[in-house]
């Protein structure tokens, strides 16, 4: 066991006890947001053939600049395959997608031309290969479409259907447990009595855990649960779960429920506080094969735990870089200083003219909500630094971003 160890290590230590869950086969309309499991190849040119990239006509090479009339030899409309290649002094009409012909140099859009019954008048028009699509000009066959490690987008998607993709290898979905320990907490779903309060932690760790590509089995509080029938039930949720988040029942160190029930039940303690604020109380078990992380019960203290030691550890199941990306950024408030631990400050992160710039959220208290509603980023404040200026550069943490190959953060 270690004792407030820096963030780094905890997170080397926890992250060297997971490894990436197996692979399955899913069809492509469900793979959105999935993790890719192998290199997916290009299986044919796109476009498979020359195309038309506008309504026009297809005229042939040594009409391009011509400006003596034409006579349109055939018009074709969507679906229809060419008889026979376009020949000089002649032009074709053709839609958009449609396939060209053979020998076609050019097309020329409608608006370009003047048609006069079966005549074209071309009017000295010199933009040769203009609006071809040429055979893998998108894509060439054996080409890498998709990487391992990617996360699946709606264009990729639709790029898998065009090339007759009905189904894709992706790393399968951790399993996350939620359960709130404190004994005050009640379900969202009920209406607390005095001395109770809803359960917020569950469904905000819930959403994150979905966010970051997990499936949520179980958000449960411990409230009306007996002690010997609590660790049945943990026991239970450990054999189903990949990973169990735990809130609340962490301040006591040593003498803390979460440390109680845990040991109970036969896990080992790994990782007990961390020298941050907020989220100072986090602790870390494994069970078998199993790991098991206490998030302190004030909702940012909760947030800020989640960020840095669950999320990594959940993207890491799915074959993806753990850690989220990092970047400097001019802190667009004042921060005072503050005696004590390493602190990570709410705020929303934007990029302008490659600079990344950042606002302080308001409601920076472990117990409030207010900073966690619009955050996108998290301001690393080392432990001894002095007060922050608005215009000095800061370190941030941008969440959502975690070296897929197309984070949604960056400039």
């Amino acid at each position: 066991m270690l004792t407030n160890i820096e963030l780094e290590e905890a997170q080397k230590l926890l992250l060297n006890k997971v490894a990436c869950l197996s692979a399955e086969t899913v069809p492509i309309l469900r793979a959105l947001g999935r993790v890719n499991a192998d290199d997916i190849l290009a299986q044919q040119n796109l476009p498979s053939c020359m195309q038309a990239a506008r309504d026009g006509f297809a005229v042939h090479q040594d009409d391009i600049g011509n400006v003596q009339p034409v006579i349109i030899k055939e018009w074709l409309q969507v679906g229809d395959i060419p008889t026979s290649p376009v020949k000089r002094g002649e032009a074709v009409g053709v839609v958009t997608g449609g396939i060209l012909p053979e020998k076609t140099a050019a097309v020329i859009p409608c608006e370009k031309v003047q048609a006069n019954g079966q005549q074209l008048v071309l009017s000295g028009y010199k933009a040769a290969s203009s609006f071809i699509k040429l055979p893998g000009e998108d894509f060439k066959i054996g080409e890498v479409i998709a990487p391992k490690g990617i996360r699946f987008t709606p264009g990729l998607i639709g790029l898998l259907a065009a090339m007759g993709t009905k189904q894709v290898s992706v790393y399968r979905r951790p399993r996350v447990a939620i359960l709130s320990l404190a004994k005050q907490v009640v379900s969202y779903q009920k209406d607390p009595a005095l001395g109770q309060i809803r359960d917020s932690n569950g469904p905000l760790l819930a959403t994150l855990v979905i966010r970051d590509g997990g499936e949520v089995i179980a958000v449960n509080t411990c409230t009306g649960i007996m002690d010997r029938d609590l660790k049945i039930y943990i026991l239970e949720l450990l054999k189903q779960a990949d990973l169990v988040l735990t809130t609340g029942g962490t301040f006591a160190f040593q003498d803390s429920e979460s440390c109680q029930i845990f040991k109970a039940i036969g896990s080992n303690l790994l990782v007990q506080g961390i020298p941050m604020q907020p989220g100072g109380h986090n602790t870390a078990f494994s069970w078998e094969s199993h790991l098991i992380i206490s998030h302190s019960g004030n909702p940012a203290a909760c947030l800020i735990g989640y960020e840095l030691l669950s999320a990594p550890l959940i993207r890491a199941m799915q074959g993806i870089s753990p850690y989220a990306a990092r970047n400097c950024a001019i802190c667009l408030d004042d921060l005072p200083a503050k005696k004590g631990a390493r602190r990570f400050v709410r705020g929303y992160a934007k990029c302008s003219n490659n600079q990344w710039q950042v606002r302080v959220l308001p409601g920076q208290k472990p117990g409030m909500f207010r900073s966690l509603v619009n955050y996108n980023a998290l301001i690393d404040i080392p432990v001894g630094n002095p007060p922050v200026k608005t215009g000095d550069k800061v370190s941030i943490i941008l969440v959502n971003s975690s070296g897929t190959g197309n984070e949604y953060f960056q400039p």
